[in-house]
């Protein structure tokens, strides 16, 4: 199988999150049924707030998802490789790069996702990788992915730049390459 090595990589990686987020979440409730009031909860002086869309905190870090959703960032109808947890009309048309188009989507936690598509729903090259809002930092690697031919395609918020030994090559202001050799 070619695409063996991708597709554990893939489920180690969504393995990896998988219990980071139950590792996260285990510890959130003191274990009494009772709540417990903040000393902000009626405060006369300030106006109620709203609570922020989950994927204006992924903007923070993202500006591609600042911008108005335009035809471009509709996701192909046979992409089968999208997030569960993708927040709906969120994708970003990043760039398209030798055959493979990439977009850039939030996630409900307020993180991203980079989503590649090459135009054939049964292709390995078919992915999206996600990194949670505690993986996200300024002028960072979120995350990547290494294809069976160790070309890496990762997703960097903004800002970043590629520095040591082996540089990397910026495709689109979120997306950026390597290859062996490069």
């Amino acid at each position: 199988m070619i695409g063996a090595p991708r597709t554990l990589r893939l489920l180690g990686a969504v393995a990896a999150i998988t219990v980071a987020s139950v590792v996260v979440l285990t510890g959130c409730s003191d274990g009494d049924a009772a709540p417990h009031p903040s000393s902000s909860t009626h405060r006369p002086d300030t106006t109620p707030s709203t609570v922020s869309d989950t994927a204006s905190d992924a903007s923070d870090f993202f500006s591609i998802l600042r911008k108005p959703i335009a035809a471009r960032d509709a996701l192909p109808a046979d992409l089968t490789t999208t997030p569960d947890d993708m927040v709906p009309n969120s994708a970003r048309f990043a760039v398209e790069h030798d055959g493979t188009a990439y977009w850039i989507a939030a996630v409900a936690d307020g993180g991203a996702c980079l989503i590649a598509w090459d135009g054939d729903p049964d292709s390995a090259a078919n992915y999206s990788v996600c990194g949670g809002r505690q993986d996200i930092h300024r002028a960072s690697v979120v995350t990547s992915m290494i294809d069976e031919q160790e070309h890496q395609t990762l997703l960097v918020s903004d800002g970043y730049t590629s520095v040591g030994a082996d540089p990397l090559r910026e495709l689109a202001p979120n997306v950026w390459v390597s290859a062996p050799g490069d």
